[in-house]
């Protein structure tokens, strides 16, 4: 990072570490706020750029198998909701079901609520 660039850097994590606003930061120490939120925009992207290249022996001990093995989700899903009057309801469904969820979702919202 160039020596301008740094300044404003530092600059930008010192306005963030006091606490204050990047204007009242920029009046207190008689800088052009605007380069603030220049070096606030510019973070991100600087961030991003930052890649590092790492190179990798190849390492012969290592073994290589292709064996894999095949995982099944589980099929079936449990779910709970209180109320507001403190009542639970408890219940599964076959997560295959794509209805499920919604036909659980209608039922609620078709109880009876007092308040």
């Amino acid at each position: 990072m160039g020596e301008k660039k740094s300044k404003w850097h530092d600059h930008l994590k010192a306005a963030e570490s006091s606490g204050l606003k990047l204007s009242a930061y920029a009046a207190q120490h008689q800088i052009d706020v605007r380069r603030l939120y220049e070096a606030k925009r510019k973070r991100p992207q600087q961030a991003a750029s930052n890649w590092t290249v790492v190179r990798v022996k190849p390492d012969p001990s290592a073994q290589v198998t292709t064996k894999a093995r095949e995982w099944v989700a589980p099929t079936t899903v449990a779910m709970q909701a209180r109320l507001g009057n403190g009542v639970v309801l408890s219940w599964t469904h076959d997560q295959r079901n794509a209805d499920a969820p919604s036909s659980v979702l209608r039922t609620l919202a078709a109880l009876p609520c007092f308040v």
